[in-house]
Order: C-alpha cells, then structure tokens, then sequence
C-alpha cells in the first residue's frame, strides 16, 4: 500500500476493524459460555447438597418423632422396620452404625458382604459425628464419588443411640443429559448471536472505513493548481474534526495555490523581461556606436560619408536581423500551440527538414533504415524539433572546423529512435543538467528557449529526449517516441 493506507499483503483498516470486533465478540462468548458452565455446574452441585439435606431432615425427624412416640430406648425390631419403611419412601439406602462406627444393618447389605463398601466408619469421621452430631462428606468408591450424610440416633431419653447413614448416589446419566441439553441450547443461542454481531460488525466496519475512505479519495486528489472540493460530514466525532481540519487545508490551500501562482507569474516575468532586456541591449550597443560614428563623419569628413553610409547600413541589417530573431525565439516559446496529433512518418519528416539544409550547404549525413516509422505527433511541432536541433548542431561546430552532421533513425522495441550527431565544440559537463531549461544557452545570441521548446514538444508525444556530448568532440541528441499502435 505503496505507502497510502496501506502496505502489499497487509490487512485494510476496515477488514482489521472487523476482525477485531469478531475476535472481541468470540472472546467474550467463550468467556461467558465458560462462566455459565462453571454457574450451572456449581448450581447443579447446590442442588443435590439441598436435596440431601432436605431427606435427611425428613428421615430424622421421622424417626425422631417414632422413636418419642413409641418410646424407644435401645434399637430393636420395630425400629429396624421403620428405618427400612423410611428408605423405601425416600428412595434412599440408610445404613446403621454403632456409636463407635461398626455396622449394625443396611437396606443393601449385600454391598458390604461383597467388599464394595467398609463396613466399618473411618475413626476422623467418627470423632466429627461425636462433635456435631450431623455431618454431610463426599466419599468415593470405585472411582464413583457420592455425597453421604451421618448424624446421630438419639433413645426417647436422648440418649445416643446409634449413627444412621444416608449414601446420596447423583444421577450421573441425568445430569449429563441435563448438561448436554443445556449446552446444546446456549450453543444455538450463542450461533444466532455470533452471527447477528457478524452481520452487526460488518456494518459498523463498512460505516467508518467508507468515511475514512471519502477522505482519503478527497485527499488523494488534492492539488495545489487544482480545483478542490470540502467535504460535507454531519456529525460531532472524531472525524468531524478530521473533515473540518481537511476542510480548513483546502481553503488555506487555494490562498496559498494563489498566492504562489502570482508569486511565480511575476517571478517568470521579472526573469523573461531582465533577459529580454539583456538580449536586445547587446546589438543596441554596436548600432549606437556605428550612428554616433556616422554623425561624426558627417561632420568631419562629409566625402567618405556615402562609402562609410554603406557599411554602417549593412552592420545595422545584421543586428537588426539579431534582434529580430530574439523576438521570434521568444514568440515561438510562448505561444507553443496545442498539438495536432496525426499519424507521422518520421522518414519522411526528416527528409523534408534535411531538403532545407542539404539545398544549400549539403553537410547532413541522414541514415535511414527500410522499416516504417510511423508514430503519434504534430507533424508541424516534429518539423519544428529537427529545425531547431540541425541549426544548434551547425551552431555547435567552430568556423575552423568542417561540419559532419549524422542523422538516423531507427526501430528499437516499440519506440521510433532517432539520433543526430555533430563534431561541434560540445557541452562542458559543468554545464550539461542546465541544457534543457528556459533561459540558458551556451550561444552568443539567442534566449535558449530552443532546446526547452525541443524537450516539451517530444514530452506532449510521450517521448523522451536525452544526450551524450563530450567538450570539443561533439554532441549526440538522441530522441525515443512510441511507434503508433
């Protein structure tokens, strides 16, 4: 994400905004689910302990009340039938102990003749019913924990009698089924909830990321020379302060596009008229000598008036034409038209451009290959770009030295490549990153406006312009345009 809201492989803020809300509502579904379990275990577990409790007060007021009311003093027969009458009503097995905790009876002696319980109470349990006459333990047996309670029988005379046991033997079939149930019932629950926040979260996620994402978009398209647009956000939150923050930026913005763009309308002006000035002020100079001289002449020596008139004439001419061609430079700059974009044949450009030159000087050497090279352009700006490049490259070559211009062109890929090469003075390389900007020339005459002009029409093709130059061997200039599809 290149470096905008996000990175490559990584997650969008609205797919970690609903994740996160997922995860949260996964963690605390697990959380409470846990605590309901561990609830309904523990209030399951409470429930059996009443139960218990509940049967041992009934069978200890019964028999309490028999023992009373038939006036028991010692365990017998009767009482023996009344304990087992008990635990067919209770639908509970009762064993009977001595006061020292060796048994006496049970409603399933068969158990303990068979080695599957003691039949003899541990002495701690023994020493704690003689403390508090009622206890409720858990005990196991084969791996098979159950709850049991031991209190004391008392005579009609309260007279400790016996230790009476109460085994309570948990459903364990009932009580997962009831668990199964249960967690069947929460685990439908917790599905339609799991999915309501899904549906809930993604919402929620969709309605801040579009926000943000109306924000991005908006400051994607910010542009200091451009026409932006504020945006509108009906609210009191976070990202109303955001959006009048952007808001604010695009006002401060426009003033500070405007501002900038005077600043530089008059800096470009300033620049352009002090070169102007500078270029039209150097021919001046020689024609104001040669009037003055003239003048002189005139006055001093009025017979050699019409031969020295003569030169005077033609050194006039020839800044005159000096101060004509900076004009033009300067016009063609300025008023560079929209392009024409017409399928050219770069072949033939050239040899029209070549046919203005070769006429009269014939110094252009042309190398052109057989294939068709035919790209996307203006054909008047493409003439006007090998105009102004063979003038700089004759420009380039000092008087001393006879002039070798090479021009090719060539396929290369997809682009129509064309190279022109002098044996002028070059480029010094101090001076070679400067060589395409407005203003600068390595020529006595001229604005250096040419080769700006040059780089912004091959730019308006999707071109590329570029050079080789090395001081006093030569310049080659080297321009790529795509072939036109």
């Amino acid at each position: 994400m290149n470096k905008q809201v996000q990175k490559s492989g990584a997650l969008g803020l609205g797919t970690r905004i609903y994740l996160s809300m997922i995860a949260l509502v996964l963690i605390s579904l697990i959380v409470i689910g846990i605590s309901t379990l561990f609830f309904f275990k523990n209030q399951n577990d409470e429930y059996h302990l009443d139960r218990l409790r509940r049967k041992e007060q009934s069978v200890m007021l019964s028999l309490d009340y028999y023992i009373i009311e038939n006036n028991i003093n010692e365990l017998n027969v009767k009482l023996e039938n009344k304990i087992q009458e008990l635990a067919d009503v209770q639908a509970l097995d009762m064993n009977v102990y001595t006061l020292d905790g060796e048994l006496m009876g049970s409603t399933q002696i068969e158990l303990f003749d068979n080695g599957t319980f003691p039949k003899s109470i541990a002495d701690t349990t023994v020493e704690r019913i003689k403390r508090s006459e009622q206890i409720i333990i858990q005990e196991s047996v084969q791996d098979r924990e159950y709850l049991s309670t031991y209190f004391t029988l008392y005579t009609a005379k309260r007279k400790p009698m016996a230790i009476i046991n109460l085994p309570y033997y948990k459903d364990t079939e009932r009580n997962r089924s009831e668990l199964y149930d249960f967690l069947a019932t929460l685990a439908q629950v917790y599905v339609v909830l799991f999915i309501g926040a899904s549906i809930l979260a993604y919402f929620l996620s969709n309605y801040i990321t579009n926000s943000l994402s109306a924000i991005s978009e908006k400051l994607k398209n910010v542009r200091i020379n451009g026409e932006n647009q504020k945006l509108e956000w009906h609210g009191n939150d976070e990202l109303s302060a955001l959006v009048n923050d952007y808001n604010r930026m695009v006002d401060e913005l426009a003033v500070s596009a405007e501002l900038l763009a005077k600043s530089e309308r008059e800096s470009a002006w300033k620049e352009m008229a002090k070169q102007v000035a500078h270029e039209i002020k150097n021919p001046l100079t020689p024609m104001r000598l040669q009037l003055q001289h003239l003048q002189r002449l005139a006055g001093d020596n009025p017979a050699d008036l019409n031969a020295r008139m003569q030169k005077v004439a033609k050194t006039l001419l020839a800044q005159i034409d000096t101060l004509s061609g900076i004009a033009s430079e300067f016009s063609d700059f300025a008023k560079m038209p929209k392009p024409e974009m017409t399928r050219v044949d770069i072949d033939e450009a050239v040899k029209n451009a070549l046919s203005l030159f070769n006429e009269e000087q014939g110094l252009i050497h042309a190398v052109i290959g057989p294939e068709d090279k035919v790209v996307l352009a203006d054909a008047n700006q493409i003439n006007r770009v090998l105009t102004n490049l063979i003038t700089n490259a004759l420009q380039a070559v000092p008087e001393e030295r006879e002039p070798r211009i090479s021009l090719e062109t060539l396929l290369l890929d997809n682009d129509v490549v064309l190279r022109l090469s002098d044996n002028g003075s070059g480029i010094p390389t101090e001076l070679q990153p400067k060589i395409f900007e407005p203003n600068f020339t390595t020529k006595s005459g001229g604005m250096g406006l040419g080769l700006a002009m040059v780089k912004g029409i091959i730019q308006e093709f999707n071109g590329k312009i570029g050079f080789v130059s090395e001081p006093e061997t030569g310049t080659t200039f080297t321009i790529s345009i795509p072939v036109a599809s």
